[in-house]
């Protein structure tokens, strides 16, 4: 070995000054080469697979926009709402109407929000001294929303390939991802290639404390048991139990008694962080998802990389009030959140004088009463100089898929 290096060492002085920049210039490009073919690769993958349902991704909502001496046309689902505007100034509105020729398809109100009623055709009328324009809506039904009796914040995606790889028996479904230093776990099912690289489900977890004696192990596992509930480390319980390594499992948030009701609450306020002995704790509606879909000797690799690693990203780590001892996506029929839903606080009817300042105060909490104001959209265009009723809707979606909405009037009156 000492020969070689001094040979090698030799070779090295035979080598003149500009052949080394050159071959240090060569060896950068080839570097640059390699990891534009990768990120490349990678992006390629991302692109071709992550073609999420609407669980992950969300629309902007975009208004129509009617030009002068125009027709646009817009389609609507019944019970959709959508704005219409029109590009002239803002002192002018005043003199702007709007005109709907079928109100039982669908109305507008002074400031150019639609409601499609039913099924149809109408056509709004936008006018005004200087402006005339139009929108034909056709309105459609609506489909039926799935109804949903499990909540959970994991994200959902590719679920077109899920069904066609259902149809062939011939490899297992999926294979997990355990991400440890981001607490995720992502599931995937495999290509044309029977390669595991298309994600279908991510969640959020909590992996070992990274302590000497409570970390959760990198490395390549597969699952060998399940049990209903299992007894855990501290005299206390986790429900759905699946193991994929000797005494580390996915499972519950660790209750008091095998029952749904002593949940340790504040510790699963700490779902998203390092938390526990080395086991994967997750929300229940999940846990129960990799009991019930997670077949024995399904490939599970615990890995410790960063985000990037995480193709559909962390689901959001809800908090709960921590005196409910329950998780608030337990299928559970006595589940005291069954009955809980998002909340609205704030808007009701209210009339107004021109020009007088419209702010209300409007408040938005989830499931769990906590603060999701930030997330509330709002719907509705009230123009405070004209005189007029305008229809304005508070909405909001929290993690757990629960959706509260609400709609004012607001009216608008001439000074008298």
């Amino acid at each position: 070995m000492k020969e070689f290096k001094v040979m090698r060492k030799r070779r090295h002085r035979r080598v003149s000054k500009d052949a080394r920049r050159r071959n240090r210039a060569l060896a950068i490009i080839s570097m640059v080469l390699c990891a534009v073919v990768l990120v490349g690769g990678v992006c390629a993958l991302c692109f071709k697979y992550l073609a999420l349902n609407e669980e992950v991704q969300h629309q902007a909502f975009e208004p129509c926009v009617i030009e002068n001496e125009q027709t646009t046309t817009l389609i609507m689902k019944t019970g959709q709402t959508s704005m219409l505007t029109v590009p002239i100034e803002e002192d002018k509105l005043i003199e702007l109407e709007f005109v709907s020729d079928n109100p039982d398809v669908l109305t507008v109100d002074s400031g150019g929000r639609v409601d499609a009623i039913k099924e149809g055709v109408a056509t709004v009328t936008a006018y005004s001294r200087d402006f005339t324009g139009m929108c034909t809506v056709t309105v459609e039904k609506a489909q039926e929303a799935e109804s949903k009796s499990k909540f959970t914040t994991a994200y959902i995606a590719n679920l077109d390939i899920v069904k066609e790889n259902k149809k062939d028996a011939s490899q297992n479904l999926y294979s997990v991802t355990v991400n440890r230093r981001t607490n995720t776990v992502t599931v995937y099912t495999y290509d044309e290639k029977g390669d595991y690289v298309i994600p279908v489900r991510a969640m959020v977890c909590s992996c070992g404390e990274f302590t000497d004696e409570n970390i959760t192990p990198v490395g390549e596992y597969s699952v060998y048991m399940k049990n209903r509930w299992h007894g855990l480390f501290g005299d206390v319980y986790g429900q759905y139990i699946t193991g994929f390594s000797g005494h580390y499992l996915f499972h519950s948030v660790p209750y008091l008694k095998t029952s749904e009701n002593t949940l340790k609450s504040d510790e699963f306020n700490k779902l998203g962080t390092n938390a526990s002995q080395g086991c994967v704790r997750l929300m229940v509606a999940d846990a129960k998802w990799i009991y019930d879909n997670i077949d024995i000797y399904t490939s599970v690799e615990v890995i410790d990389k960063t985000s990037g690693s995480d193709p559909l990203g962390t689901p959001p780590a809800i908090k709960v009030d921590t005196d409910i001892k329950w998780d608030p996506t337990d299928p559970h029929r006595k589940n005291p959140y069954n009955e809980k839903a998002p909340q609205i606080i704030g808007p009701k009817d209210i009339t107004i004088a021109k020009n007088t300042d419209y702010e209300p105060k409007v408040k938005a909490l989830d499931t769990c009463s906590n603060d999701i104001t930030d997330k509330m959209t709002v719907t509705g265009n009230v123009i405070t100089s004209k005189a007029g009723q305008y229809l304005v809707t508070y909405s909001v979606t929290d993690d757990l898929g629960k959706t509260a909405e609400t709609t004012i009037t607001v009216t608008v009156k001439d000074e008298e």
